[in-house]
């Protein structure tokens, strides 16, 4: 086996798909690409498998004679990385052995026989549709999934329309969708982990995709690349209902850098109790007020919101790090909207974060907490005046 390919294209391509490698696995090959060198076609296939997603990229390379290895993926890289020079010379010197050649170093590395990888199943669909987006559809939806993964909502649901693409994160705690518009000649839907779309994510990026389905995989298709990932089995949940059964007491516009920042303060302010504490938010007729109390102290900000709808004059408390989320999936001017289970909704034309307040028990459970933290501190600072003025006292005695 012997070829010579382009350094830096090759190391692009290899980093793309380097999320997609287990830190630690029971099969060795799979921490490592599978490099296959094809002297017919004159393409280098690079694939990357995990068993529910697989990777497979191509690109050409001077491929004086075919054949396969297996390198762990991480010393690849590093020695791609390292290596000076466009150009970088393969050669298989042995079985288990093979040379790396750049401008002025040479590496000789104990590889893994191609035979033993477990070639992963990239089906060619029957019909495809056309996405772009994926990368910043996962960015605003990623962070709603449930955090156990056999849960069918660790996964991100998504639903293609002939005129756009919509995505939608969802835990128990909250709600994020996000629609892109775009043509895209057909209509499907899946449940796909979170972890997967991050892999697709990274190594496709916001460019065009062509998608198709072939039994439980979804195939996702580019030039030189091939994506396969299992579909996740259970129905996703009708978040679109839950959405839909919201009844508004009140709205508000507000804009979203004056939102975040507040919300931003008083998250801080949160984080530096002996655990986070709860965000209040107090729904004005021209502000949203939002306050934190913890052991160390509290705080309280503002930011102005021109009320559209409803009364005003309502109070719930929420999560700090949720509340931080919503900027993740919704931008520039926002609609808020609260109903009277404190239900709160912030939304703009394509995008929309729900987020369910905390039962005002839990909020009463963690106050007495902190009122506990604070009697034991002063406890211990009396306890602590107390024994020296005793030590003291002593001293003078003696």
């Amino acid at each position: 086996m012997r070829f010579t390919v382009n350094r830096k294209i090759m190391l692009e391509h290899l980093k793309t798909m380097s999320a997609m490698i287990p830190k630690s696995s029971t099969v060795p090959e799979l921490k490592g690409f599978l490099v296959e060198a094809n002297e017919d076609d004159g393409y280098l296939y690079l694939t990357a498998n995990c068993f529910e997603a697989a990777i497979q990229r191509k690109l050409t390379a001077g491929i004086e004679s075919g054949g396969f290895f297996v390198l762990d993926a991480r010393m690849l890289v590093g020695i791609l990385s390292h290596l000076a020079g466009d150009e970088t010379h393969f050669e298989m010197e042995s079985a288990g052995s093979v040379k790396i050649t750049g401008e002025s170093c040479t590496y000789t590395m104990n590889v893994l026989d191609g035979k033993t990888f477990p070639r992963p199943e990239i089906p060619f669909p029957d019909g495809t549709v056309k996405v772009s987006g994926i990368k910043k559809l996962y960015g605003k939806t990623s962070s709603a999934t449930h955090k156990e993964v056999t849960n069918i909502l660790s996964g991100i649901h998504i639903e293609i329309t002939p005129k756009g693409i919509t995505a939608t994160g969802c835990d128990s705690r909250c709600i994020a969708t996000a629609r892109l518009e775009q043509d895209c000649g057909g209509s499907m839907d899946f449940t796909i982990p979170k972890a997967t779309l991050s892999y697709l994510a990274s190594a496709a990026g916001d460019e065009e995709l062509e998608v198709g389905r072939s039994g439980v995989f979804i195939i996702f298709m580019k030039e030189g690349m091939l994506f396969s990932a299992k579909k996740m089995a259970k129905e996703y949940v009708n978040t679109g209902m839950i959405l839909d059964s919201l009844k508004p007491m009140y709205e508000a516009k507000l804009e979203f850098k004056d939102f975040k920042e507040q919300v931003q303060y008083a998250s801080d302010i949160s984080a530096m109790g002996v655990e986070n504490s709860y965000v209040r938010l107090d729904f004005g007729e021209e502000k949203i007020t939002l306050s934190t109390t913890n052991d160390v102290g509290c705080a309280t900000y503002s930011v102005g919101a021109v009320r559209i709808n409803g009364d005003s004059e309502h109070s719930f408390y929420y999560p700090s790090a949720m509340l931080k989320d919503i900027f993740k999936t919704v931008d520039g001017t926002m609609i808020l909207s609260l109903d009277k289970r404190g239900y709160l909704l912030v939304f703009n034309k394509y995008d929309k974060y729900l987020l369910t307040p905390i039962p005002a028990t839990t909020v009463e459970k963690q106050f007495l907490k902190y009122e506990e933290h604070k009697k034991k501190a002063r406890g211990e600072i009396t306890a602590e005046k107390t024994g020296k003025k005793s030590r003291s006292t002593a001293r003078k005695a003696a």
